[in-house]
C-alpha cells in the first residue's frame, strides 16, 4: 500500500507546478468565512511527482489552495468518488501490452490522507472513462484506445476484483484518422439506473445496455440496442434531464451539440436538433469535449478545444429540452478538456490541459452566464473535475 500526504494551510497566491513542486503563501482565518469547494482532479503525468490532486477554491478571497497530491500514478485522467466520500477510483489511461487499469484509493477526510488499496485491469487499452452503477457495487470502464468496456465489481472493503464481463464494439466511421475503428468515449448511467449509454466516437453510434446486478454478467443490449449520429461526428459526453427523456451529446469531430428525444413509453430515440458551437465561417482545429448541465437543469455548458477554447452556455427550454445559445466565453487558456460546476452552482472552474492551468468563473444561477475571475492555479495537464459534495 502506498500513502501520500500533503496537506496544506496554505493559500496558492502563485502555484507554479513542475515535478511535484509548489509556491505558497500563508493566509489567516478570518479569510475563511465561505466555504472552501473541493474537487478531485485527474490528470496527465509525465513523472511519478505528478498525479491525482484535490483542490480547494477559497470564493471570499478567489484563491486555489492545493490540498494534496497523489503521485506514482500513471496518467490517472479520470476520477470518481462514492456518494460517502470515503473511496476514490481513479483510471491508468495506458496503452499497448500493458493495458490500462483501475485503481481504488481509501480517502480520510479528517486527515487528509489517500491511500492506495489496490488496481484492477480493464482488459483494454486506453481506459478514459469510469462510472459507479447507482448501487455502487460496480466500477464500469470504458476503453478508448481498444473500443471496449468491462465491468468491474467493488468487494466491501472497497478494493477491486477482476472484472467479470467484457464488451467489446465493433465498426468504423468515415474518418480515417480518428474512426479507424470502436473509441469508447463515455459510460453514462440513465437517470433510472436500469440503462448505460455508451458514446463510441470511433463508430458515430451510443450502445445503450440494459444493467441488472442481480445477474453475473450485468449488462445487456437494451432495445433499442444504439442509436447513431450524423457520420464524422464523433460522438463524446452526453448528460440527460432530469426526466431522462431527452439526451445531450457533444459531437467532438464536429464542435457541435446534439439534441435527441428518448420517448420512454416506446423506446424510440429520435434525433431533434444540433447546436454548432463555432460559427459557419470559423476556420480552425475542431475538438468539442465536455458537457454538463446546472442541478436545476436550466442550463447547459461545452467546452470546445482546437483553436476555439471556449466554453458555450445554453437556456434550456423546460417544456421541450430545446436549446438557446446565450453566451461564449474564452476558457482562460489552451484545451478546456474538462471544467466542473460547484454543487451550490456559484461557481464554474475550466481546466486546460495544454496550457496546465485552471480558472475560476463567477455563475449566475438565475441567468446562467459565467464571469471569469482572477483566480487560477497551475496545475500538469488538467483532464477530469470530480466535484466534492
Amino acid at each position: 500500500m502506498k500513502t501520500l500526504i500533503k496537506p496544506l494551510t496554505f493559500f496558492v497566491f502563485i502555484s507554479i507546478w513542475s515535478c511535484g513542486q509548489q509556491t505558497k503563501q500563508n493566509t489567516t482565518d478570518n479569510e475563511k468565512t465561505t466555504p472552501m469547494i473541493k474537487f478531485w482532479l485527474g490528470t496527465y503525468t509525465s513523472n511519478p511527482e505528478q498525479g491525482i490532486h484535490l483542490i480547494g477554491y477559497h470564493p471570499d478571497t478567489d484563491k486555489f489552495d492545493s490540498l494534496l497530491l497523489f503521485g506514482g500514478v500513471k496518467n490517472p485522467s479520470f476520477v470518481v468518488s462514492n456518494k460517502k466520500g470515503d473511496l476514490l477510483f481513479s483510471v491508468q489511461e495506458i496503452g499497448g501490452e500493458e493495458g490500462g487499469s483501475v485503481c481504488s484509493y481509501r480517502y480520510d477526510e479528517n486527515n487528509n490522507i489517500l491511500t492506495k488499496i489496490n488496481s484492477s485491469s480493464t482488459l483494454g487499452s486506453g481506459p478514459c472513462y469510469i462510472t459507479l452503477d447507482p448501487s455502487e457495487k460496480y466500477i464500469l470502464a470504458g476503453n478508448y484506445g481498444s473500443g471496449d468496456l468491462a465491468v468491474i465489481p467493488i468487494n466491501e472493503d472497497g478494493s477491486l476484483a477482476e472484472a467479470v464481463q467484457e464488451i467489446n464494439h465493433s465498426g468504423k466511421g468515415i474518418n480515417p484518422s480518428r474512426q479507424e475503428g470502436p473509441h469508447v468515449h463515455s459510460l453514462v448511467f440513465h437517470p433510472n439506473g436500469k440503462q448505460v449509454f455508451v458514446g463510441d466516437l470511433g463508430t458515430d453510434k451510443v450502445n445503450i445496455y440494459d444493467f441488472d446486478p442481480s445477474n453475473e454478467k450485468p449488462l445487456s443490449p437494451s432495445s433499442p440496442s444504439f442509436f447513431e449520429v450524423k457520420p464524422g461526428s464523433g460522438p463524446r459526453h452526453l448528460v440527460f434531464n432530469k426526466t431522462g427523456d431527452k439526451i445531450y451529446l457533444i459531437h467532438e469531430m464536429t464542435s457541435e451539440v446534439g439534441l435527441y428525444d428518448y420517448n420512454l413509453e416506446d423506446n424510440k430515440i429520435i434525433h431533434l436538433d444540433t447546436y454548432p458551437l463555432v460559427p459557419k465561417d470559423f476556420d480552425g482545429a475542431l475538438g468539442a469535449a465536455e458537457i454538463r448541465i446546472s442541478q436545476d437543469g436550466q442550463y447547459l455548458y461545452a467546452s470546445n478545444r482546437g483553436d476555439a477554447n471556449e466554453i458555450t452556455v445554453f437556456k434550456v427550454d423546460e417544456n421541450t429540452g430545446v436549446l438557446d445559445k446565450i453566451q461564449t466565453v474564452s476558457s482562460g487558456g489552451n484545451n478546456p478538456r474538462n471544467f466542473g460546476i460547484s454543487p451550490d452552482g456559484e461557481y464554474l472552474f475550466s481546466g486546460n490541459q495544454d496550457s496546465n492551468d485552471i480558472y475560476a468563473f463567477k455563475r449566475n444561477p438565475n441567468t446562467g452566464i459565467i464571469k471569469q475571475l482572477d483566480g487560477k492555479i497551475t496545475i500538469h495537464k488538467p483532464v477530469y473535475f470530480f466535484m466534492m459534495k
